[in-house]
């Protein structure tokens, strides 16, 4: 397999949308091309209210988690259904969150309790494409890039000019290693650049049960 580094720059662009206090955030990358998945970040000034039975939902789907990335805070039951019709084996070794979900088919519906700080890398133990992130905080107000590359950030009783970061898995699962973006009201439209790399991809050994489950044809 070819080894690449590729540097790639992201521009961030706010519009001030109809709602008060609310920008519609589009990310592109130095193509043109949108960025999906980014997360955008704002440090909160007053502490979220606790809501007791908090839950998320990350899906599995034609053999990949969905969404892609998900933001939660500390103390939320992430439920993981199975829509294929092929069993899954979910699992994280993320210091946030380290967690084995064995061998499951569509009947079943388990869940776990996301209720450390921090980045959780998601993968299947079988489909080694599947890989998918939880991003769990509550300091921070987040919002993750659709399919166009776009997000709202409600920038609702903060002082201006507002901050937020930008984190995107190429840069780690370290959410220090998110990068700062200045939002400046300039005719309610900012530009900045965040610039990061896709990881070098390496050759890797299918496990055991990769093995086994190819040879069936999952």
């Amino acid at each position: 397999m070819k080894r690449f580094f590729v540097g790639v720059f992201f521009m961030v662009s706010a519009v001030q949308n109809v709602v008060a206090d609310t920008v519609t955030v589009e990310v592109v990358a130095a193509d043109g091309q949108p960025l999906v998945n980014a997360a955008l970040l704002i440090e909160r000034e007053k502490p979220s209210v606790k809501v007791p039975g908090q839950s998320a939902v990350v899906d599995q789907v034609d053999k990949q988690f969905t969404p892609t990335v998900s933001a939660v805070e500390p103390g939320t039951d992430v439920v993981f259904p199975n829509s294929d019709n092929i069993r899954h084996h979910v699992y994280s070794f993320s210091a946030a969150k380290n967690f084995e979900l064995k061998l499951y088919s569509d009947k079943e519906k388990p869940s776990v309790n996301f209720d450390k700080a921090g980045i959780v890398t998601l993968g299947c133990n079988i489909h080694d494409q599947m890989v998918a992130y939880v991003l769990v905080s509550d300091e921070y107000d987040v919002a993750v890039t659709n399919e166009q590359g776009i997000a709202e950030l409600n920038l609702e009783e903060r002082e201006p000019p507002a901050e937020i970061k930008v984190w995107h898995y190429w840069m780690g699962d370290e959410l220090s290693k998110a990068q700062s973006v200045q939002l400046a009201s300039d005719s309610g439209k900012l530009t900045a650049q965040v610039q990061v790399s896709p990881p070098v991809q390496k050759d890797k050994e299918p496990s055991r049960l990769e093995q086994r489950f190819n040879r069936r044809g999952n």
